[in-house]
């Protein structure tokens, strides 16, 4: 698949949650060598996905959570200017093996550098959102034929009651001195998709570029600010300082620093200003 055409992810993305539900009451697990989890699922997913998205004899690319190690150089630097699939099968993989709903997939869809489009799927509370041009449309207890309505952003005015999402180096190595509830669920699809629904006050988190591909043009289009460490935007654009592009670098594709996403710039400089967070 080289063009974003909703009509046709629908019923990918519905292949892909049929394969995280097969294995989601009992998933066999791996642990990786950084010590996190992956399933068979996620192997699973990644594998129906490249099939659709892995074609660099027709210009398309993918890079992918699972899959990136094997990538060459020259791959990847042609992913970073034609067109490429951004995914993250199972984005929230450690809740997922423990049967807690905080996970989903994630697919952004890349040109030149920019992602356009993106969409965010979390099958076990059927919950999706996804982009088509300037529209966002979302669909809640989803119908086999995904009946798709534009979407409401509901946005939480801050309040010092307001729960945050946060990442897992934020949980372990960050100081926060505020009164809001923090949550570490590991999992970026879910905590977007809590904070576009106003479940959520705000989301700090450092990431990698396949865990926010797919929240990217939905946080553009919804009106969101995102700001990481550094000062810079977390915008469509990934060459303008976000994201470590550098393929020599063992962190390439990392967010640099961490962000904070948030409806507002005054939600973000009060969590900053209470908040440290070792570079």
């Amino acid at each position: 698949m080289k063009d974003w055409n909703i009509q046709q992810l629908l019923p990918l993305l519905k292949a892909c949650g049929q394969i995280a539900m097969k294995y989601y009451d009992n998933p066999p697990c791996e642990v990786k060598a950084d010590n996190t989890v992956v399933t068979l699922a996620d192997k699973e997913i990644e594998t129906l996905l490249a099939k659709e998205f892995d074609r660099p004899d027709e210009g398309v690319y993918l890079i992918g959570e699972e899959t990136l190690a094997s990538r060459s150089r020259q791959y990847q630097e042609a992913a970073m200017r034609e067109t490429c699939w951004i995914v993250d099968p199972i984005d929230g993989t450690a809740p997922y093996s423990i049967h807690l709903p905080a996970w989903g997939v994630s697919i952004g869809y890349m040109r030149n550098g920019i992602i356009e489009e993106g969409v965010l799927y979390m099958p076990a509370t059927n919950e999706l959102t996804i982009t088509d041009g300037p529209k966002v449309y979302c669909a809640k207890g989803l119908p086999e034929n995904f009946d798709l309505q534009e979407m409401q952003f509901i946005k939480r005015p801050f309040d010092n009651s307001g729960i945050i999402s946060i990442s897992q180096r934020a949980a372990k190595v960050g100081k926060f001195d505020l009164s809001n509830q923090l949550f570490a669920w590991s999992g970026c699809v879910a905590s977007f998709q809590n904070l576009f629904t106003g479940r959520l006050l705000a989301y700090v988190l450092g990431a990698k570029i396949w865990d926010v591909a797919g929240a990217i043009p939905i946080l553009e289009r919804g009106g969101y600010s995102g700001i990481n460490s550094k000062g810079l935007r977390i915008a469509p654009d990934i060459r303008n300082g976000c994201f470590n592009l550098d393929l020599d670098d063992r962190r390439c594709w990392y967010l640099k620093g961490h962000a904070i996403i948030a409806p507002d710039e005054a939600t973000i400089n009060y969590i900053y200003k209470h908040m440290t967070m070792p570079e």
